[in-house]
Order: C-alpha cells, then sequence, then structure tokens
C-alpha cells in the first residue's frame, strides 16, 4: 500500500497484477476523532455477540453494537449525563450520522436497563483481541504477569439504594485482572455491593496456565492458591500474619545491588503451608523496604532469584496506578443511569474508548505521554480532523491509516 498526502485528503494507491488502481480520494474536511473512534468499534462485528440474545430482534431503536458506540461517545464528550448525550448528538450531524441517528433519554434509559452485562464483556475482549496488538507493550521484562486487585466507586445510597457499604454512603466494587505488559484490563467482575469481601469475585474470574498472577494479602486463601496451582498458573501474593508454615531449607542470598526502595533481602526459604498436600513446595521472600517495613513474600515461582520475586510484588502496584488512571480519565464515577445495570456497562465502554485510544496513539506514533494524548482527544473530539494542527493532526491521520479506519472505494482501472 503507497499512501499519497494531499491537502485535507488522503490518497491510496495499490498495486495489483502490474496496474495501479485509482481510488477516491477521502475528505477529511467533516471527519471527526469521535468517527475514528466510532468507525473502530464498527470495524469489529460485535453485533454478531448481542444477536445471539432472542429478544435482540426487537430492540429496533438501540441494538447491542449501537449503544456500545453511545457509551463510547460519552466518554469522549467534557460533560456528564444523558441529557448532555441527547444535547450534543442533536447539534451534531456527525454525531447522529455516526452513531445511526439521535439518542433519545428514554430510549437510552431502557437499553442500559436491559442490556446484559455478560454480552457487552464479551463485546470488549473481542475489541480487546482486535487490536491488542496495536497497543504500545510496556516491554519484555515479565511476560504472561498479571495483577488482580478490585476498587470501589462511591456512589449515594439515596440515589443507588442498590449500592449497599456503609450505613450513610453507597459503593459498588470492580475486580480487574490487569495485563503487566499491554497495561490493559483482561477481565473484569462487577460487584453491586462495595461490602462484599474481594475474594468473593475471583470466583468468576478464569486462570491461564503459565501465567503468573500478583496478588495483595486480602486476597490470600488456600482455596484460591490451590486453583490457581492446579490449572498450572502461579502466583505472588503477600503472606498474612499468623499463617504458619514449615521452613524445609534456606536458599543462599547473592549479594547484587539492589534497586531504590529495598534496603536488603533477608531471606529466601523453601517452605510448605499446613493443611497443603506435602508435594505443595512453594518458596518464602522476606525483604526490608528503606522505610524500615518488611515485607513477606509468598510464591510458586522456583525458577525466579529473590530479587526477582520482590520486584514482580512491586508491579503489582500497577494495577493501583491503572484504577488511578480509569477513575480520573474516564466517567466511571458518575453512572448515567440509576439501574444497578447502568454502571458496569458505563465501565465496559470506558475499557474499550481506553483500548482505542491507546491503539490511536501507539499507530500514530504519537510522541507524548498518554494522559496529554488522551486530554487532547477529548478536547477535540468533534473537531473536524482538518481543523487540528500540529502533531496531533499527524498523529490521527496515521492512525486512521495504520488502523484501515478510512475506507476507499476503487473506480475502473484507468
Amino acid at each position: 500500500m503507497r499512501i499519497l498526502r494531499t491537502s485535507g485528503q488522503l490518497m491510496c494507491g495499490k498495486l495489483a497484477k502490474g496496474r495501479i488502481r485509482i481510488l477516491k480520494p477521502i475528505t477529511t474536511e467533516n471527519f471527526t476523532l469521535v468517527t475514528l473512534l466510532l468507525r473502530a468499534i464498527e470495524r469489529v462485528k460485535t453485533q454478531t455477540i448481542f444477536d445471539r440474545d432472542p429478544y435482540e430482534s426487537r430492540r429496533k431503536a438501540m441494538k447491542g453494537s449501537r449503544l456500545l458506540k453511545v457509551l463510547a461517545f460519552f466518554q469522549m464528550l467534557s460533560d456528564p449525563g444523558q441529557r448532555e448525550i441527547e444535547r450534543v448528538v442533536d447539534a451534531s450531524q456527525e454525531a447522529q450520522n455516526a452513531l445511526g441517528g439521535r439518542v433519545p433519554r428514554n430510549t437510552l434509559s431502557n437499553a442500559l436497563m436491559h442490556r446484559d452485562l455478560d454480552q457487552m464483556i464479551e463485546a470488549w475482549m473481542m475489541i480487546l483481541r482486535h487490536y491488542s496488538p496495536y497497543i504500545k507493550q510496556m516491554g519484555k521484562k515479565y511476560a504472561r504477569i498479571a495483577a488482580v486487585d478490585a476498587s470501589l466507586i462511591k456512589l449515594s445510597l439515596d440515589a443507588f439504594s442498590w449500592a449497599s457499604y456503609r450505613e450513610k454512603t453507597g459503593a459498588a466494587k470492580i475486580t480487574c485482572v490487569l495485563d503487566w505488559v499491554k497495561g490493559v484490563p483482561q477481565q473484569f467482575v462487577f460487584t453491586a455491593s462495595g461490602k462484599v469481601h474481594d475474594l468473593k469475585a475471583t470466583t468468576a474470574l478464569k486462570w491461564s496456565a503459565g501465567w503468573t498472577y500478583l496478588f495483595d494479602r486480602g486476597y490470600f486463601s488456600f482455596d484460591l492458591l490451590t486453583t490457581l496451582l492446579n490449572v498450572g498458573a502461579h502466583f505472588v501474593i503477600r503472606l498474612k500474619q499468623g499463617v504458619e508454615y514449615r521452613i524445609i531449607r534456606s536458599n543462599p542470598i547473592p549479594d547484587v545491588k539492589l534497586p531504590a526502595g529495598i534496603r536488603a533481602i533477608k531471606y529466601d526459604q523453601t517452605v510448605s503451608l499446613p493443611g497443603w498436600a506435602s508435594d505443595v513446595i512453594l518458596r518464602l521472600v522476606v525483604y526490608q523496604l528503606t522505610d524500615d517495613k518488611t515485607i513477606r513474600v509468598l510464591t510458586s515461582r522456583h525458577d525466579l532469584s529473590a530479587l526477582s520475586i520482590a520486584m514482580l510484588y512491586k508491579e503489582r502496584w500497577s494495577i493501583e496506578k491503572w484504577w488511578r488512571w480509569l477513575k480520573r480519565i474516564y466517567k466511571v464515577k458518575e453512572p448515567l443511569g440509576e439501574s444497578e445495570n447502568a454502571l458496569p456497562l458505563q465501565i465496559v465502554a470506558a475499557f474499550v474508548t481506553d483500548v482505542l485510544l491507546r491503539a490511536f496513539k501507539h499507530c500514530g506514533g504519537f510522541k507524548g505521554t498518554l494522559y496529554d494524548f488522551v486530554r487532547t482527544c477529548r478536547e477535540i473530539a468533534l473537531i473536524p480532523i482538518s481543523g487540528v494542527i500540529g502533531r496531533m493532526r499527524q498523529a490521527l491521520m496515521a492512525a486512521a491509516v495504520s488502523l484501515e479506519l478510512l475506507e476507499a472505494l476503487p473506480q475502473e482501472p484507468t
């Protein structure tokens, strides 16, 4: 494929069997970032998932794939609420074209109340698989590593009575499995009540052989760790106080330079835990931080050094950073609807938007930070790309070409 650029146009020409086909120029005069985003969603045939629902044929106004686009569109708006979606769409013919018409509030409310969450999650996973190769990887330092954690979303009990948490405060809980290499979640569980223990959500997660999962001590459970070992997965978890263990042997600790934050590796021991089969042999790595805090980490990895185990547990904080990123950048703290079903649908749409914007940045070669890119994307979401200047316009056009979001209709060969 050969790409030719002209003022406000993109022209494509390709060589096939020695003949050049002249393709129609694609104008970018009225093409916006929102259009690119929704086009990226359209390229993945998510409607095939929703069509498996026997009631989908009756949902004329808001099919599943259209609801996903509407919710992704909402993530790019500056103000929250269904009223804002309706106002912006009514004022923009470009938005109506991309979304398939107007978005009345009653139609959206009904869709948020009745759409099956599992279908939306499956659609998100389908989009993630499609665009995963286009997401920048954090590096090959650790392969097949995932951090597991939950986070609360505080809500008003007056408006969301289903979100039980404290006597006067409501909260829902979201649990994610974060792919360390790609920096995006690969699994998601929504719990309506913030009072439910974090461990309960893990029963709905799927574990993969060969992967190593990072946990804080709140996830320490013999049942969970046994499940991981039975499927061929590994774990790195902080050991709870009071858990008994038997030392089989103490391993030598090599004299190596320690990274910032770690003062000393105190112990590297091969251990077994009472109540488990005698053939379940684990490692306990104990290290001291520069603030004198002692961390005890239990793992099933025997192939790594004690320092590598300590560094792996440190990477668990990547999911804490990701939670802050999600809540700061995307609209997940202010539900679009009052039903219990609305908030998780909105969160999944935030995941989809995040994946696509990461792909846009990486494929577009944008040199700034991801935060700067996403913030600028929201500012220019409804501005024609022809009116965007500098490296942002270049990045969006390059991403559109790389992801094949601009399709030209071929003319007859000349």
